[in-house]
């Protein structure tokens, strides 16, 4: 009995023992739970800020802002005259032969065969010219920038050009190109050579140019390694228009050794000329002069000046020769051809270019010749008299052209005719055929034909402007790009 009543409160002992252990156990986690829990509220209420100041401090402000466009960028226009090139199949009919009675040749087209002798030694230009065709031609910028595409394309339009007579300037080119020979002459002739030459270099093409590179290329190197060293070609008339065309192909190019060859080329024209200011064949120096020669000459002068020779020499040649044609071949409204010959009527567009050219584009003699071109040689501007006059029509148009920014409306008149005659007359192959005289009859006629043609359609953009010439031009220069050329 006092067994069972002791095992009891044994039990009962050890019951209380694990209930107060739990409860030593529970109480200190209880505490911290309660602690932090008072904690946590006491931050919450007084150290979190109520909805009512954060609504109070944050302020949204939506305000309408108005978008500006900026106003669209002008719309490019890129006009090239290569697109006219897909335009060339409404090609015109070819022309048709009329027999006009034989007469003789007009002394100023007499035939320029010149030989010069043969060189092989072009391994100087070779350097400069062997360069890889390009998609685009050469940039040209001041004088000549007029002869890029774009600058071609707004010429023509300002001139009142019309894509017909650019597409003939384009089949002209194919046609030269076709015939000029491997050697990159035209006929091995100087003369014709250096005329096809300023074809390509009016169109805006250097050796760069993806289509007619190669041809301008082979042509400057014929032109100046049969260049002869301290003489003329056979005739003064090859020597002014090779050396015109190699000074044109130096100012577009830069090439040294072009320079080189228009310093040779120049110094002959400079020592060539005669007491009185003017030029006669082979560069006599009696009592003669030729009007017909020494407008090639003056070409050449210009187009060396433009391009920047050194020859000390150079200025003091064309004031003289300035004077030479008001003193000695003017007269009555016209120039003469030869020691006051007034009998060729081709002379007087001679003349004024050569005086415009020469900076003097606005003098009596100039303005009162032009009358002269537009009263008696515009009516007669009919393919069937070109065998009397298309040389003639070289310069007339040139200078009718030159004189338009005195005299639009001559140049309105003179437009309107000459550039419908020669696109109608064009042969569906690209050249021109003059009937009547037999020179005109055989390839090298054709080559001269067409060039004169050509290049009058080309006047838009490949005619440079008038200068005076400066007189910083002196035997002391030293800086050629110092020379003062200031636009008439």
């Amino acid at each position: 009995m006092e067994t069972y009543l002791i095992d009891e409160q044994v039990e009962e002992i050890l019951k209380d023992y694990k209930k107060k252990q739990l409860t030593e156990s529970l109480t200190g986690p209880i505490i911290s739970f309660l602690t932090h829990s008072i904690i946590l509220l006491l931050l919450f209420v007084f150290v979190t800020p109520s909805s009512k100041n954060i609504s109070e401090s944050i302020q949204v402000v939506i305000e309408e802002i108005e978008v500006i466009q900026p106003p669209p960028p002008p719309k490019e226009i890129e006009v090239d005259i290569k697109e006219l090139e897909n335009q060339l199949t409404n090609e015109t009919p070819p022309i048709e032969t009329i027999d006009i009675p034989s007469e003789e040749p007009d002394i100023a087209l007499e035939s320029f065969n010149d030989e010069a002798p043969e060189s092989n030694d072009d391994s100087d230009l070779n350097e400069y010219l062997d360069v890889v065709p390009h998609p685009t031609t050469l940039k040209l910028t001041g004088l000549y920038g007029g002869r890029n595409s774009n600058g071609k394309a707004g010429k023509v339009k300002e001139g009142g050009g019309t894509k017909k007579g650019q597409n003939a300037v384009y089949k002209a080119l194919k046609w030269l190109q076709k015939v000029q020979l491997d050697n990159g002459s035209w006929e091995d002739d100087p003369a014709h050579s250096g005329l096809a030459l300023l074809c390509f270099l009016a169109y805006g093409a250097t050796p760069l140019d993806q289509e007619f590179g190669e041809t301008v290329k082979k042509s400057m190197q014929w032109l100046c390694n049969n260049l002869p060293e301290d003489r003329c070609w056979d005739r003064a008339y090859s020597h002014g228009i090779a050396t015109y065309a190699i000074s044109e192909a130096y100012g577009m190019t830069k090439i040294p050794f072009l320079k080189n060859a228009m310093e040779r080329g120049i110094k002959i024209i400079i020592d060539g000329q005669q007491e009185c200011g003017g030029y006669d064949y082979n560069y006599k120096k009696g009592n003669r002069w030729d009007v017909s020669v020494s407008g090639w000459q003056f070409q050449a002068l210009k187009a060396a000046y433009v391009s920047g020779s050194s020859n000390p020499k150079l200025y003091q040649t064309m004031k003289k020769s300035r004077e030479f044609l008001k003193k000695h071949a003017y007269g009555n409204k016209e120039f003469a051809y030869s020691n006051g010959k007034f009998n060729h009527k081709n002379m007087t567009g001679i003349g004024v270019v050569s005086l415009q050219l020469l900076g003097d584009p606005s003098c009596k003699e100039v303005s009162e010749s032009i009358e002269t071109i537009i009263d008696k040689r515009l009516n007669g501007y009919v393919w069937e008299e070109a065998r009397k006059n298309l040389y003639g029509w070289y310069y007339d148009t040139q200078a009718v052209f030159q004189y338009k920014v005195i005299n639009n409306e001559y140049w309105k008149k003179w437009q309107r005719i000459f550039e419908k005659e020669l696109v109608r007359n064009q042969h569906k192959e690209g050249y021109w055929k003059v009937d009547g005289i037999n020179y005109y009859q055989n390839l090298k006629g054709k080559i001269f034909s067409t060039t004169l043609c050509c290049l009058q359609l080309e006047v838009y953009y490949r005619y440079l402007p008038t200068f005076r010439i400066s007189k910083n031009f002196t035997e002391n220069i030293e800086n050629i790009e110092d020379i003062d050329l200031i636009i008439e």
